[in-house]
């Protein structure tokens, strides 16, 4: 895949399609986070163009493979992180929240080295923490 994946925005609508697997329509996804269609439109058309989603006969949008691998990948940078925070003190809605903010700064190697530090945790505050193969020998 060449495209990236750099917004915040972009992220959480990947992390919204996950939870729907049946899929879920644009004008859900606007809805959900209080935008305009057209706004998620064209972030589903960057992404779609990129290869992580696709759109069903009836205008729903699911993940394809990369795009699921991608946002376990965003799903655990923000468990670790929110893990993170919550460790150093902060509340565990104080850490989600502060983990959301930064997430997409940090890149997996840090993740790595982050999740190897805490003894590759298998729980954070706001779910499971998927074990990468490459950082946690699983």
């Amino acid at each position: 895949m060449t495209g990236r994946v750099d917004t915040p925005q972009k992220i959480r609508f990947l992390k919204f399609i996950h939870a729907h697997e049946s899929g879920v329509k644009p004008g859900e996804i606007a809805l959900k986070f209080g935008i305009r269609t057209p706004t998620v439109t064209r972030s589903l058309h960057e992404l779609g163009e990129a290869g992580y989603i696709w759109y069903d006969s009836e205008k729903k949008v699911s993940l394809t493979e990369s795009g699921e691998d991608l946002t376990r990948f965003f799903q655990r940078r923000h468990r670790i992180l929110s893990l993170m925070f919550a460790r150093a003190g902060l509340s565990e809605k104080d850490a989600c929240t502060q983990a959301e903010k930064i997430e997409h700064l940090v890149p997996r190697v840090h993740i790595d080295q982050i999740c190897r530090s805490l003894g590759h945790p298998s729980r954070a505050a706001c779910g499971v923490i998927d074990h990468d193969p490459i950082c946690c020998g699983v």
